[in-house]
């Protein structure tokens, strides 16, 4: 789970916005529930709305989540894992390999690379600000994903 959600909570941002932070969280709380679990994306998303989404809403002062938003992005990641993952390990340095990002760094990754090349809806550096934050709330190196979607957002990719 994520270690701080009060980093997004309680701010000055407006609520529309906050839907869209709490269904980027949502996203790599699915994503990982899918994955450590084994189970479909759709099982994933039935044991989070049971059992996690209320603690989301709560703490980011939400009614409900940007629900076309968080299926976009979970089905989209789903739909081009491998070139995303394809794209993510060019990308790294040679010292650094994909499987030495834990599966929460991976799949946030994964969404921000989604959201920048597939998706398109939003500009690429709210993209990047938004995940950085996330990343860093989910006890990542936020210097590490900054660096990283910034250089990748210059370049041109098609997944």
């Amino acid at each position: 789970m994520i270690k701080n959600y009060q980093k997004f909570d309680n701010n000055i941002r407006p609520n529309s916005i906050r839907k869209k932070t709490g269904a980027r969280i949502s996203a790599v709380q699915i994503l990982y529930l899918s994955y450590i679990s084994k189970v479909d994306i759709k099982t994933a998303y039935s044991v989070f709305s049971e059992n996690y989404e209320s603690i989301i809403l709560s703490e980011l002062n939400l009614k409900k989540l940007e629900l076309d938003l968080l299926h976009r992005i979970t089905n989209g990641v789903i739909k081009h894992k491998e070139t995303i993952d394809i794209n993510i390990s060019k990308n790294l340095s040679d010292n650094w390999k994909i499987d030495r990002l834990s599966i929460n760094e991976l799949n946030i990754l994964r969404l921000s690379l989604y959201e920048m090349f597939v998706d398109e809806v939003f500009d690429k550096k709210t993209i990047i600000n938004e995940y950085v934050s996330i990343f860093d709330a989910f006890s990542g190196n936020s210097d590490f994903a900054n660096g990283f979607l910034d250089m990748i957002s210059k370049q041109k990719i098609n997944l």
